[in-house]
């Protein structure tokens, strides 16, 4: 166990319920006053099974803090429902280095930015977590009325009250809303959403030599004519120093190979469209931005396996190996019927056109790759730099100048 997991447990060991000497009351002990902190109330609500309808998951159940808050060890797709038997279509990304992201939005060039989930439907932490606790495949709650009935029976359900200023007498609504604000208050207080300690950011600070294969692969991640990631996955440092979190926020259509695990793609007229729907709909209209999903976090990306939104990639090598081969090898991706390879199956074809074909991608069958094996293997050993060091405490957030 890890020195941040230890100290996260011990918080919220303080809450009432646990604060109560384990008499199983919901309200604090006059002789034991409540220690509980507004971080330490949140993180017990994070991983509070109790306010699914299964009673079974959390949202840390689906966001695990060894796996920088993405899915378990061995998930492909996380089961969820009243009866923890409904497959989402979906993986469940990492919470981590969100904090500079803002509302959804376009450019002025037209281009979708920021929002929160693989397609940015919602504007913020506390919007994003009304998504799980809601949907059919996850927690499964009918209602907001359902709930507030949960939260009110948690044990330390008065200190939710102290802690997040819950008015006297509240509605459903209201303690449903106070319950997304303390969802949001725990991602921005706990330190591990931030910490900023990597290998990379220890060689930034002068504390770390990287190796050759890591330098090598850092060059070949910033080379436009290479690489290509930092188009999309920033590795500069901000204008004030700030460090760079492995995103620009933006969205993108890769192209993906269907993934044949999960349970909707047996329907052949099924396809998740990232922006255009089937779960955001406000923008179904827009056929351009159809196949395009949030580029996320590079940091910590050794953790969160398998890759990518539908989960179709197992391993990191090949995820990089992806990039490197898709156009001039797709039949190593793409099924083959009829001796001809369904190369972006995953999309209907009427939005195959939408594809990403900047560098590293867009050459012609069989040509030379942009990235060799080699190249591939470098990439790797660059992005396991981005892997925290959970057992240290958080380092700065920017860089001295």
């Amino acid at each position: 166990m890890t020195f941040n997991a230890l100290a996260k447990i011990l918080a919220a060991a303080s809450l009432v319920g646990w604060l109560t000497g384990c008499g199983g009351s919901s309200t604090a002990s006059t002789q034991t006053p409540s220690t509980a902190t507004p971080l330490s109330v949140a993180q017990a609500l994070f991983a509070e099974k109790a306010l699914s309808a299964s009673g079974k998951m959390a949202c840390a159940s689906c966001h695990t803090d060894d796996n920088a808050h993405a899915d378990a060890t061995g998930t492909v797709l996380p089961l969820g429902g009243a009866s923890l038997d409904q497959q989402g279509f979906r993986s469940s990304p990492s919470l981590m280095y969100l904090a500079s992201n803002s509302a959804f939005r376009f450019d002025a060039n037209g281009l979708p930015f920021g929002g929160f989930t693989w397609d940015g439907r919602a504007n913020s932490r506390a919007e994003q977590a009304a998504g799980p606790l809601l949907d059919s495949t996850e927690m499964a709650n009918a209602n907001v009325a359902a709930v507030a009935q949960k939260v009110r029976g948690l044990s330390y359900f008065s200190d939710f009250v102290s802690q997040f200023n819950v008015p006297t007498a509240p509605t459903d609504q209201q303690i449903y809303d106070k319950l997304r604000t303390a969802l949001q208050t725990y991602q921005e207080l706990d330190t591990d959403y931030l910490l900023f300690n990597s290998k990379f950011d220890r060689e930034a600070d002068g504390t770390y030599t990287f190796t050759p294969a890591e330098q090598r692969g850092q060059a070949i991640f910033n080379n436009a004519n290479q690489g290509n990631c930092a188009s999309c996955h920033t590795s500069r440092n901000g204008p004030n120093g700030e460090r760079p979190v492995f995103t620009n926020f933006s969205y993108a259509a890769l192209g993906l190979p269907r993934n044949p695990l999960i349970q909707k793609n047996a329907d052949p007229t099924f396809f998740d469209m990232g922006l255009c729907g089937p779960k955001r709909t406000d923008l179904s209209a827009r056929t351009e931005l159809c196949g395009q999903f949030k580029v996320p976090t590079l940091r910590n990306i050794a953790l969160t396996a398998p890759y990518f939104h539908n989960a179709s990639v197992s391993t990191l090598s090949d995820a990089v190996g992806f990039y490197a081969t898709r156009d001039i090898d797709p039949g190593r991706w793409y099924p083959t019927v009829g001796g001809v390879v369904q190369k972006f199956n995953d999309l209907p074809v009427a939005y195959r056109g939408n594809v990403l074909k900047t560098a590293p991608f867009g050459q012609a069958v069989g040509a030379a790759p942009l990235l060799s094996a080699q190249n591939v293997a470098d990439l790797v050993s660059f992005l396991q730099t981005l892997t925290d060091d959970r057992t240290a405490p958080q380092g700065s957030l920017t860089v001295a100048r």
